[in-house]
C-alpha cells in the first residue's frame, strides 16, 4: 500500500511546554483535562466523518492521529487539514498540517505529527471539503520514570455477539492515560456463526480486501466504539481473527485454501485494511 505524503507545519509563538508547570504534576493535570462532550458532536457523525476519530500509538513525542472520509460519491483525491491543540477549543494550536487521502487508501487519513511535549492532553480536529469532524482527545507519554501510569484493558471485541457497554464505560474515565487492546479488536464470522444480535458486514466472512474494509467500516461506526477512540489514545495489537481464526505461518483453521484464495494474499488484504483503518503505525517495509 503507498503513502500519501502529509505536510505538517509547525505554529510558531506558542507555548506548548507550559501547558503542564512539571513533569511530576501530570496525574494530578490529567484528572483536570477536559473530557470531550458527546452531545456536541452528534451532528458531525453524518457527512464525510462518519466514523470519527482515533489517535493511538503514543510517544513522548508525537502520537498517530486518524480518521475516515466519506465522500457522497467516489473521488480521486481529498485534501484534508487538520490541527493540534492544548485546550478542547482548539484556541491554543500548536500543530497543523495538510495530508491527502484516496480510494487506494480506502479515504483514510493518518497522520503522526510530532515534537510534541511528553505526558501531555491534546485536542485535534479533521478538516474537508467545508466539514469538520469531531473533536479528538489524546495524550502523550511521559519520559524517565512515571509516577503514575492508568492503562485501560480490551480484547475480543465481537460486534455481532453484543454490544459495546464497556468501551463507552472506559471512555468516561478522564483517569485513563490510554487503552491497550490486545487483539481480536474485530471478528472475521458472517452471520449467526459466533454471535447473532447484530448482522455483520458484509453478510459473508471476511476474506478478501473489500470484507474486511467494510467490516472495519461497520466497527467504527459504533458509537461507543467512536467515543473510546475519541477520548484515549488506544494502543493496538493483532491477534488471529483480524485475518481469521486460529493462523498460523501456513494458514489457518478457518481457511480453505483455494476456495477462499491464498493465504498469503488473504493475510496481505487483511493487513491492509488493519493498517488503513487502526491509528496504529505502519513498520517499515
Amino acid at each position: 500500500m503507498g503513502r500519501l505524503r502529509q505536510t505538517p507545519r509547525r505554529v510558531s509563538g506558542t507555548s506548548r511546554r507550559g501547558f503542564f508547570k512539571a513533569s511530576g504534576s501530570a496525574a494530578a493535570a490529567l484528572v483536570a483535562a477536559p473530557m470531550l462532550s458527546l452531545a456536541a458532536e452528534r451532528s458531525s457523525r453524518a457527512g464525510l466523518f462518519q466514523h470519527g476519530v482515533a489517535s493511538g500509538d503514543p510517544l513522548a513525542d508525537r502520537v498517530i492521529l486518524w480518521t475516515r472520509v466519506t465522500p457522497a460519491t467516489p473521488l480521486s483525491v481529498l485534501v484534508v487539514t487538520y490541527v493540534v491543540a492544548t485546550d478542547p477549543g482548539l484556541t491554543q494550536v500548536v500543530f497543523n498540517g495538510t495530508t491527502k487521502t484516496n480510494p487506494a487508501r480506502d479515504y483514510t487519513v493518518k497522520v503522526d505529527p510530532a515534537g510534541l511535549s511528553p505526558a501531555t492532553t491534546y485536542y485535534y480536529r479533521f478538516f474537508c471539503n467545508g466539514e469538520t469532524s469531531p473533536v479528538g482527545r489524546t495524550r502523550t507519554l511521559p519520559t524517565g520514570s512515571a509516577q503514575r501510569l492508568r492503562i485501560g484493558v480490551a480484547s475480543c471485541s465481537n460486534h455481532a455477539y453484543g454490544y459495546f457497554n464497556a468501551y463507552r464505560r472506559m471512555a468516561e474515565r478522564a483517569d485513563l492515560d490510554m487503552v491497550l487492546h490486545l487483539g481480536d479488536y474485530l471478528y472475521e464470522y458472517g452471520p449467526n456463526v459466533y454471535g447473532s444480535v447484530r448482522t455483520p458486514e458484509p453478510p459473508n466472512e471476511m476474506v478478501v480486501l473489500s470484507d474486511y474494509r467494510l467490516r472495519h467500516a461497520q466497527y467504527k461506526r459504533d458509537t461507543d466504539l467512536q467515543e473510546l477512540h475519541r477520548q484515549h489514545p488506544v494502543i493496538a495489537i493483532w491477534d488471529d481473527h483480524e485475518i481469521t481464526n486460529d493462523s498460523w505461518v501456513d494458514g489457518a483453521q478457518n481457511h480453505t485454501e483455494g476456495a477462499e484464495g491464498s493465504w498469503p494474499e488473504r493475510v496481505n488484504q487483511g493487513l491492509q485494511a488493519y493498517y488503513e483503518w487502526m491509528p496504529v503505525r505502519i513498520p517499515d517495509a
